[in-house]
């Protein structure tokens, strides 16, 4: 009679499979449902369809009715870098056509958190100083605002290495980030150009502390009926928006002025092709910033060229709302493109992230509520500081920026249904989206 020790080998190692997927995939930032459906697509693969997997923001739980027993894993969300993400990507691919044994691929997920990134620390900083003056550039403000946004950006950066280590420093990175930009750019400002509002300039450099994917990704698996983990999400978003809305204020009213301009009328003071040299300057330093894979540079920077263009178009000629909701759509259905043509196994959302920071979904959150906060004339003094907020002129800028977010939800939506359409170059068995 054959032993039914191996069986039960096998069993737990794809047991143990899933979970660690499961954790990898969460710490990259995948959705809660493509991980759901990803794991099950595993298990199906291993011939253990009866797993019953449960998948949530920060746990996987493996429940084995067979042997009787469960696994759950904690996981860290969005820990891993793209090009970690990547890596991830391609195990989960493998598995899900069991072109890996379980105990190699577990193996390979362990070796992916050790990875190094590709870009030294020194490098990641200036690029973010370069990423925070090409956003500037992209809201084409004066000169000196595309200076300030990128000294700020790397100040951002370097406070972010610096308390990597201390989960408790971290958290007030924020704020403390917030403060210390808006003083400086009001205090900094008014003596180079009085005529610029500065609150895109605060924000500029502000804009990898805003969680804008976040909110976009925690709407998107609402929408799938994922409530608990898209809840989760976006009411994580929502307080990282005020907490930043805090530190403008406090940095504001720090600042040695007697009237502080919250009021998002920046003058067009740059001509229109700074704008798409700033979308360069933007996409390759992003892309460096959050450690891209190899090859997806490029990818990055045709995909931020195509949303600009459409969002610009639109805008233009039709409506700003439905602008992001096109940007996003064809720019996700290219990404999708290129990853079921790709053999690299580039995740499509890994190409689309830096996408979500040029639609500015965060940041228009971010400007509105400190309109909110100022008073009937978009203006804060240290005399009517304490006076009520002009919620009804707000309120419309309010309804724009979540406006924005829905239209790029379900432009997302739309692209994420028409691209499992498109045929694919690389053996249909090879894929997992």
């Amino acid at each position: 009679m054959t032993s039914p020790a191996p069986k039960r080998a096998q069993s737990d190692d794809v047991e143990r499979l899933i979970a660690a997927l499961g954790r990898c995939q969460i710490a990259a930032g995948y959705p809660v449902n493509e991980v759901n459906d990803t794991l099950q697509a595993v298990a199906t693969a291993f011939d253990r369809p009866d797993l019953q997997i449960y998948v949530l923001p920060n746990a996987v739980f493996v429940d084995d009715e067979v042997t009787g027993r469960a696994r759950i894993v904690a996981t860290e969300t969005a820990s891993l870098r793209l090009d970690q993400a990547a890596r991830v990507h391609q195990v989960a691919r493998q598995a899900s056509i069991a072109a890996i044994s379980p105990a190699a691929a577990i193996k390979e997920l362990e070796s992916i958190e050790k990875m190094p990134p590709r870009f030294p620390g020194w490098a990641v900083v200036l690029a973010n100083g370069f990423a925070a003056a090409g956003f500037a550039l992209v809201f084409r403000v004066s000169l000196w605002g595309v200076l300030i946004a990128g000294i700020l950006g790397v100040f951002v950066a370097i406070a972010l290495r610096v308390t990597a280590s201390r989960p408790g420093l971290t958290s007030i990175v924020p704020f403390f980030a917030a403060v210390v930009a808006a003083y400086l750019v009001f205090t900094i400002g008014v003596a180079f150009d009085e005529q610029v509002q500065p609150i895109r300039v605060v924000a500029a450099p502000l804009i990898t502390l805003i969680p804008g994917v976040a909110i976009t990704r925690g709407t998107q698996e609402l929408a799938n009926g994922q409530i608990v983990s898209g809840s989760a999400r976006i009411t994580s978003a929502i307080l990282q928006i005020l907490v930043l809305t805090f530190g403008v204020l406090v940095g504001a009213q720090l600042a040695p002025l007697d009237t502080y301009d919250f009021g998002d009328l920046t003058d067009v003071l740059l001509p229109w092709w700074a704008a798409w040299i700033g979308v360069l300057i933007f996409a390759i330093s992003q892309s460096m910033v959050s450690n891209e894979a190899r090859g997806g540079i490029r990818v990055v920077v045709g995909l931020l060229i195509v949303a600009y263009g459409v969002q610009t178009l639109v805008s233009a000629t039709v409506d700003v709302v439905l602008a992001a909701g096109l940007a996003a759509a064809s720019s996700l259905f290219l990404a999708i493109v290129y990853q079921r043509r790709s053999r690299r196994g580039m995740p499509a959302f890994a190409l689309f992230e830096p996408v979500f920071w040029l639609l500015v979904p965060g940041s228009l959150g971010l400007v509105a509520l400190t309109q909110v906060f100022g008073d009937t004339d978009n203006n804060l003094s240290p005399e009517n500081a304490s006076s009520a907020a002009d919620l009804t002129a707000g309120a419309d800028i309010l309804f724009v920026a979540g406006a924005t977010i829905v239209a790029i939800t379900i432009g997302m939506i739309v692209a994420s249904a028409v691209g499992r359409l498109v045929p694919a170059v690389v053996p249909k068995a090879a894929e997992v989206n």
